[in-house]
């Protein structure tokens, strides 16, 4: 955009208000004014910051401080060596005896204050004379706050040295905490002081990219409010679109000049060499193989050592495990903008070639032809397709934008265009742009059945079964069936695509006879590919789920996945998300999170997310429950997914713990409005038991029971219901029994029964109905050692809680009483507000008051905002492992560890690793 064209931002520019990060080297000045006071000695504090670090405003901030204690301040403004050097330079002893000559005018039993600024301008005649006269007053309470900048190692120049060393030993001397970048919370809030308004997290992102110094951040701040880069409305400070605008496959966008203006300068102060280096780096991408650049420069690693260490330590590049890269994208795009066009592209082509020389360079080749591919050069795009191929479940964005890409270059007669929209479509779909998915494969299928333009049939069928798995996961079953049907009666020989897809969303939608055709395909084993053969089984073992064989179907969703990981491809009823949903409601939680990490492998970070909501909410951890549910349903206004019914589900049970039946029932609204057409019982059982919860909190058990009774005994979904939750069971009797349903009670009964006679190696089947039929029975010691069978930490409450109930009808209530404590502290640790307050009503009952401690509200920022698991995964990253290495260490998948360092960015207003770094560094450095 034309600068002259631009209108400037209207928005004012505000003096800061206050010293933003700097809370902890106030309160060491503050403390040693109170040392000062109560010692009746000197003691000298050293301020050091590199330029335009804020020393000097935290000098005039730690007069207001000495002010208000009532400490005398000497006026060393017109006093400093560096002015009295400026005016006579010959002048030292009279720094001494013009401070002396201050000194005598304040009386003696006054504290006082003495600051000196830019003691590094000072001659070592000039700072020997300081320290004579320090020296000489030390018996009186001064506190000498002397500063200076430090060189860019960070020590001082060497007559501040000399200076100090003559100081130590006769004096107290005490380095102030060195005034590093602003960081999380006080860098946005100085960039709202400077723009006000509170900026986005595109404006916060740029600035950290040069947070050298706060008087670095200020003057970028001031320059792009000059240049109009910076929008301010609806009290938020915003980059302008064009800044943002023109970024293509594998580049960073580009930034406001300003900005170039900076990270150039800031190049000047690296060697030749090193630029050399990281103009070159630029080009290969970020991260980058260091082979790479070793190759490309044609020297040695040991040659490539001294820059990349000069690179790392002025702040340019970052060391990951395997890779190299740019600490921030705006210097990545600066020194890539620095290469002349024609230059990068020949760079870029002989980048390819290299990398092609590998066996894994593939993918790597092919984002760097790319940029540079022409039409007709059938090699290279042959390349960038294959890359494409290989990038569908690594990285299914790049690997769409490649394969979009490579169709521009093509032809639309092309029959090449088909096999690359399938890839764009897959990678799409993985990648959760089901929209974009969808047009590319109807505009695709619409140009390749033109009468004009011949078309390869099995290509178009394997691209519709594409297509099919996108509609299936955007929830529109009956368009997912239909398409399948197509791509089905399309082919001679079904594709197993085509079959896979057709299977799938046939059983989705409800389709009875899915079960059988799947039960065909297993008996001719050999007619079908592993990926047909793996969808088959799952259905299959859904089907004996439903009818009650939980072991049966445990197995052979655990060979459905030992049979798809061995071949290679994933699954639209993927068995991994299947099993761990088993695995999660049986109890066996270690054994799911081993299957979940498996299944992020190989999944879109959404679908992991899904899984890991499930996960959190058996656990108690109601916050990254709903973080992760949030994360699957998205803005309001998206398009509803396969995976909401379980996102909305959980969100709604969150929303029950926590006592917030209204919003309980929005998020029932949800699943039943945008996810009902899903047909499944899985579905429709697990709306069923929370509908009932909800409705008990609302209008009583009554309600409860009758829509239980309304559909679950008619349609079969009691299966599904009882098994849903192992609490489940315990609390439809409960209030079966407390309306006198005994009809209801005992179908529940008979049901658990019938599921535990087929399953008598599960323990937690086996507890669901030991707890049903003891609560019917009122057999007290029963529904104890159902308490203790139980492997679900919620049902093991409600036993609790049910044994309480019948002890103190008993009469015992004093172990009624231990009882209902018991139950109240496990409901309280998972979350259970709701219940936890009803067994607190029931303690009131028996005569015992509990207090009811109220857990404040985390703030929306700042490092009190973190979850815990957030708060685990910053402090195991600050301390320097990858994501990888994380992840082992947590126990967790990649994904996750992805997914809560993002939200960890957000909280904490930081965009690196670096900034998390120093931030963790400073908070367990205060907190000691």
């Amino acid at each position: 955009m034309n600068k002259a064209a631009r209108k400037p931002s209207a928005a004012p520019v505000v003096e800061a208000k206050a010293v933003h990060g700097r809370e902890e080297h106030i309160a060491q000045i503050t403390a040693n004014l109170g040392r000062v006071s109560c010692d009746r000695r000197s003691r000298v504090l050293l301020v050091k910051a590199a330029p335009g670090g804020g020393k000097t405003r935290l000098l005039t901030e730690a007069t207001k401080v000495a002010r208000g204690k009532g400490f005398a301040l000497v006026d060393a403004t017109g006093s400093t060596p560096a002015q009295l050097i400026a005016r006579r330079p010959a002048s030292a002893p009279d720094v001494a005896e013009t401070a002396w000559n201050r000194l005598r005018d304040v009386p003696e039993h006054l504290p006082v204050l003495i600051t000196l600024d830019d003691l590094h301008l000072s001659s070592a005649s000039v700072l020997t004379a300081l320290c004579d006269l320090i020296v000489a007053v030390r018996g009186r309470s001064i506190l000498w706050l002397l500063s200076f900048t430090s060189e860019p190692g960070g020590a001082p120049s060497e007559p501040v040295r000399t200076c100090l060393s003559k100081l130590r030993g006769r004096i107290a001397v005490e380095p102030v905490r060195r005034l590093g970048p602003l960081s999380g919370d006080e860098l946005a809030q100085l960039v709202t002081d400077h723009t006000g308004a509170t900026p986005d997290p595109a404006l916060l992102a740029l600035v950290e990219s040069v947070n050298i110094t706060p008087c670095v951040v200020i003057e970028l701040v001031r320059g792009l409010l000059e240049d109009g880069d910076i929008r301010v409305a609806d009290g938020r400070s915003q980059l302008v679109s064009a800044t943002l605008a023109g970024n293509g496959i594998g580049l960073p966008s580009p930034v406001p000049r300003r900005v170039s203006l900076l990270i150039e300068n800031s190049l000047r102060w690296l060697s030749e060499p090193t630029v050399r280096t990281l103009r070159l780096a630029a080009v290969l991408g970020s991260p980058f193989a260091p082979e790479d650049l070793s190759a490309m420069l044609d020297e040695s690693p040991v040659s490539l050592l001294s820059a990349v260490d000069e690179a790392v330590d002025r702040g340019f590049l970052v060391c990951g495990e395997d890779n190299l890269a740019f600490r921030a994208e705006p210097i990545w795009r600066v020194l890539l903008d620095s290469v002349p066009t024609p230059v990068r592209a020949l760079l870029r082509r002989q980048a390819a070639e290299l990398m092609l020389s590998r066996p894994d360079g593939v993918e790597r080749a092919a984002l760097q032809l790319a940029h540079v591919a022409r039409p007709g050069n059938s090699e290279e795009l042959d390349v960038i397709a294959e890359g494409a191929r290989r990038m569908v479940v690594g990285d299914p964005s790049t690997a769409a934008s490649l394969a979009t890409r490579c169709m521009q270059l093509l032809e639309p007669e092309q029959a090449a265009r088909v096999r690359l929209a399938s890839t764009a479509v897959q990678a799409l779909t993985r990648a959760g742009e089901l929209d974009e998915a969808v047009a590319v494969a109807k505009s695709t299928i619409e140009e390749a059945t033109d009468p004009a333009v011949p078309g390869d049939a099995e290509d178009i069928a394997v691209l519709r079964a594409s297509m099919s798995t996108a509609l299936l996961l955007q929830g529109d079953t009956k368009s997912a069936v239909r398409t399948a049907d197509e791509a089905l009666v399309q082919q001679d020989a079904p594709s197993r695509e085509a079959v896979a897809a057709h299977l799938a969303a046939s059983h989705l939608s409800g389709d009875s006879s899915a079960v059988e055709r799947a039960r065909e395909i297993l008996r001719a084993p050999d007619r079908h590919d592993n990926a047909v053969r793996v969808g088959a089984m799952t259905v299959v073992a859904l089907d004996q789920w439903g009818s009650g064989h939980v072991g049966d179907a445990v197995s052979t969703l655990r060979g459905a996945v030992a049979l798809n990981h061995a071949a290679g491809d994933a699954q639209i009823l993927d068995p991994r998300w299947y099993l761990a949903l088993s695995l999660v409601r049986i109890g066996e939680y270690e054994n799911a999170e081993v299957v979940v990490q498996g299944f992020a492998r190989a999944t879109t970070p959404t679908a992991e997310a899904a899984l890991r909501a499930r996960l959190y909410l058996v656990t108690g951890q109601l916050d990254e429950a709903e973080a992760a549910a949030k994360a699957v349903v998205g803005p309001d206004d998206r398009q509803p997914s396969l995976l909401a019914p379980q996102a909305w589900l959980t969100l709604g049970h969150v929303a029950l713990r926590r006592g917030a039946l209204a919003e309980a029932e929005n998020c029932l609204r949800a699943v039943e409005k945008d996810c009902w057409q899903l047909g499944t019982r899985p579905w429709r059982a697990a709306c069923l038991w929370l509908r009932a919860q909800v409705v008990a909190a609302q209008e009583g058990p009554a309600a409860a029971v009758e829509v239980l009774a309304g559909t679950g005994l008619r349609d079969g979904a009691l299966h599904w219901v009882v098994m849903e939750e192992p609490a489940a069971a315990s609390w439809l009797v409960r209030c079966a029994l407390a309306v006198h349903r005994k009809d209801v009670a005992r179908a529940v009964v008979d049901t658990t029964e019938y599921i535990a006679a087929r399953n008598p190696l599960i323990p937690a089947v086996r507890a669901v109905a030991a707890h049903a039929r003891a609560l019917v029975d009122r057999d007290v010691d029963a529904v104890a050692e159902a308490g203790r069978s139980h492997r679900n930490p919620w049902a093991q409450a409600a036993a609790a809680e049910d044994h309480a109930d019948l002890l103190a009808v008993r009469g015992d209530h004093e172990t009624a009483i231990a009882e209902l404590d018991r139950a109240m502290n496990a409901y309280s640790g998972l979350g259970g507000e709701r219940d936890a307050t009803r067994v607190r009503a029931r303690l009131r009952e028996l005569g015992v008051l509990r207090r009811h401690w109220k857990h404040a509200k985390r703030p929306v920022s700042g490092w009190e905002s973190l979850t815990q698991t957030e708060r685990k995964v910053a402090e195991v990253v600050a301390s320097g492992l990858t994501n990888q290495q994380t992840a082992r260490h947590l126990f967790i998948s990649p994904n996750t560890v992805g997914t809560h360092l993002r939200q960890v960015y957000r909280k904490l207003g930081i965009r690196s690793r670096a900034a998390l770094i120093r931030l963790e560094t400073s908070r367990v450095v205060n907190s000691s």
